[in-house]
């Protein structure tokens, strides 16, 4: 008998999530304080859970996120399957604590591949946005070349971008040289500053810092779109005047449909629906 499953709610692409997934549809929201019968029971039995990407966005509800891990804590998980989206250590060891199956939907490569494509267009989506400036023939300086970096140095070079790439490893340095671009270290960073009206961050670490702002045009903007604290000197930016975007969950924000089917999809990879049960299973949306 094919799981009946439970989407926690944060944004619209966990909203259309429920959409591509066999089953009846049923919406709750458990920020009321009066709880239904069947929200009281949603984490009983055969389900699985389908928790935010990322999963830190549970913490926006504390009183089911301590109800979750409650119940990891004391094992009464039985019949559960996990999914969610980079999966903090956190969680990670409530997981394995309790002999949870989960999946880490963002460990997998062809769910990476899709969402950096879509973060590349939520990207293009946020610089015209808060940039004065044209994309074409405009010098956008791209930090970063893991998945989404290149995505978006890609997108924004067929659009007419004259794109620079800043990166730490030596091999992403000559892997955007192969495909195109320029590309320096960040220690070149002042130098590549000047001339560039748009600054995307991709890297998880303080990259964009004083030296690298101090030469920058001051109608510039920086797209951060690494997870938080980014990867901008935000004290420094201010003191410049430099406008910083801190750019998150992009794809949860643009192409929701799009984006939510690639969750889906991958949620039907990893544990595909059983054929021919004889009851339909049921999909409840609570929004925390």
């Amino acid at each position: 008998m094919a799981k009946n499953t439970v989407v926690f709610v944060t944004d619209q692409r966990q909203e259309q999530l429920a959409g591509f997934l066999p089953g009846k549809i049923y919406r709750l929201d458990w920020r009321r304080k009066v709880r239904d019968k069947e929200e009281r029971e949603a984490l009983e039995g055969n389900v699985r859970l389908i928790l935010p990407t990322p999963v830190s966005r549970m913490e926006r509800n504390n009183e089911v996120t301590q109800l979750l891990k409650e119940k990891l804590i004391k094992r009464q998980t039985e019949g559960w399957t996990v999914f969610a989206g980079a999966v903090t250590p956190a969680w990670r060891q409530l997981f394995q604590e309790a002999n949870v199956c989960w999946y880490d939907l963002l460990e997998d490569e062809e769910t990476v591949r899709q969402n950096a494509r879509i973060t590349a267009e939520a990207t293009v989506a946020e610089i015209l946005k808060y940039s004065p400036y044209s994309i074409r023939c405009q010098k956008i300086i791209v930090c970063g070349f893991g998945r989404c970096g290149r995505e978006i140095a890609k997108l924004l070079a067929a659009m007419g971008a004259k794109v620079t790439v800043l990166a730490r490893s030596t091999e992403a340095r000559k892997q955007a040289r192969r495909e195109g671009y320029e590309a320096a270290d960040f220690s070149y960073a002042p130098e590549e500053a000047y001339g560039a009206r748009t600054i995307v961050n991709t890297v998880p670490a303080l990259v964009i810092r004083e030296p690298f702002l101090r030469e920058m045009h001051r109608d510039a903007v920086i797209i951060d779109i690494a997870s938080r604290p980014g990867g901008t000197d935000l004290m420094a930016a201010e003191a410049y005047g430099i406008k910083v975007v801190a750019a998150l969950g992009l794809p949860g924000k643009y192409t929701t449909k799009s984006s939510a089917k690639v969750l889906a999809d991958a949620i039907e990879r990893l544990q595909p629906s059983q054929e021919g049960e004889c009851e339909k299973p049921w999909i409840l949306q609570i929004l925390i």
